[in-house]
């Protein structure tokens, strides 16, 4: 069977006899593999619901229109496709089917013209209906939506689409969101796809969406298990407690983090702090500080869980310092509290406060410089912090604010770079 791997790796492999030890974890999920015969993978079972309101004419909504033909043509012969347009007004332009006519779909997808206002919630909803009325327990159900602008027609509060957002979700559909250029609602697109369980996208630049939607449905592919929990369980024995989650993963009604599906050849990376009292008397001894329980749904539908014990040795407190920190431990931690600084300067945006934004970007960067800087991904953390600081110092609070929010949440669920 194909399970997923477990690494479970502290900063600093030691706990104290004669004081507390605070212990940073990080807890690294890897996907399992895809069944060995390539024709095996989840069905999908997909909406493609593309704002055509006035504000895409001409090059956004023709990059729209290629991205979705492209996932026309990437359609297998089990997946279900529709595609919704919508502006005041709500167009299912294909409903869903099994592609056996391409050419026809094609064709009604490059027959899409710009329009009106924007009816988000409506364009939404009825992707959501066209998937939800072919829903199958062991297929993808998703609903991905592109808009580069803010709902104007129809409901328009963030609140009541995200609670029928989340009600979908409920019955088994996802939803997805692409926010395009620098005008779209960013809560509103981030609220949608956190209720729906899916990702959220900022794309800036109209020419990428192609590639962009190409590189998301391979990565719907290659989705080896979904409904993913991760439960961090202190050891009560020795009184551990847990201090902090520096993602910012929502948790399921048991009080466990929920994780992104698991796709092959992709990691998630969780970093916790727990806090365990002195071990006094037991130098020399391994104590199990806690149990990490990973819980998925594999491609059958069959539930899965599987408890890790987190042990460490205790040390006195003069050799337990002199052990070295782990550097990987350290590099993933740094670009999470990057991340969570720079969801900081969101709120300072929204308060009006740049200055404050701008000093928490500071922040982020020295988070940054105290880890190894090696690697790759640390380099372009910092350029990407320092980019969104000279956005601000321009006057672009809004791009600024765009990429602050994107860049957090791709970071704290462990999304890679597109």
């Amino acid at each position: 069977m194909h399970e997923p791997r477990l690494e479970l790796l502290p900063l600093h492999a030691a706990l104290r006899t004669s004081h507390s030890t605070d212990v940073t974890l990080l807890i690294r999920v890897h996907a399992p593999a895809l069944p060995a015969r390539t024709t095996r993978r989840v069905p999908l079972n997909l909406a493609l619901v593309l704002d055509r309101s006035g504000s895409m004419s001409g090059e956004p909504l023709e990059m729209a229109k290629r991205a979705a033909i492209a996932a026309v043509r990437q359609a297998r012969a089990d997946d279900r496709l529709s595609v919704v347009t919508f502006d005041d007004t709500v167009h299912v332009t294909a409903a869903s089917q099994t592609i056996t006519n391409r050419d026809a779909v094609i064709a009604a997808i490059e027959r899409v013209e710009a329009g009106g206002s924007t009816d988000l919630h409506g364009g939404w909803l009825e992707g959501a209906m066209q998937v939800a009325a072919h829903v199958q327990a062991n297929a993808l159900n998703r609903v991905v939506v592109l808009s580069d602008g803010r709902a104007n027609h129809g409901v328009t509060n963030g609140r009541d689409i995200a609670r029928n957002v989340r009600g979908l979700t409920e019955r088994g559909v996802s939803t997805t969101t692409i926010g395009l250029g620098g005008h779209y609602d960013e809560n509103l697109l981030l609220s949608m796809a956190t209720a729906g369980d899916g990702s959220f996208e900022h794309v800036e630049d109209a020419t990428r969406l192609p590639t962009f939607f190409e590189e998301e449905l391979q990565g719907l592919t290659r989705t080896a298990g979904r409904t993913v929990s991760l439960g961090i369980e202190p050891n009560p024995e020795f009184d551990v407690r847990l201090m902090d989650v520096l993602n910012d993963f929502k948790r399921n009604d048991h009080g466990r983090l929920q994780l992104p599906n698991l796709v092959a050849g992709q990691v998630i990376e969780v970093v916790a702090t727990l806090q365990v009292p002195a071990q006094l008397g037991r130098e020399g001894l391994s104590v199990s500080i806690a149990n990490v329980r990973l819980a998925w749904t594999d491609l059958e539908g069959t539930r899965h869980a599987r408890r890790f014990p987190v042990v460490l040795n205790v040390y006195s407190a003069s050799d337990a310092d002199a052990l070295p920190n782990d550097a990987v431990v350290q590099s993933v931690a740094a670009v999470l509290r990057s991340a969570r600084y720079k969801r900081d300067a969101v709120r300072a945006l929204d308060q009006g406060d740049r200055r404050a934004a701008r000093q928490t970007f500071e922040a982020a960067s020295f988070a940054l410089l105290a880890a190894p800087l090696d690697a790759a991904s640390l380099s372009q953390e910092l350029a990407d912090v320092q980019a969104l600081s000279d956005a601000l110092d321009r006057g672009d609070t809004a791009l600024s604010r765009k990429r602050a929010l994107s860049q957090a949440h791709a970071r704290a669920h462990s999304k890679p770079r597109k």
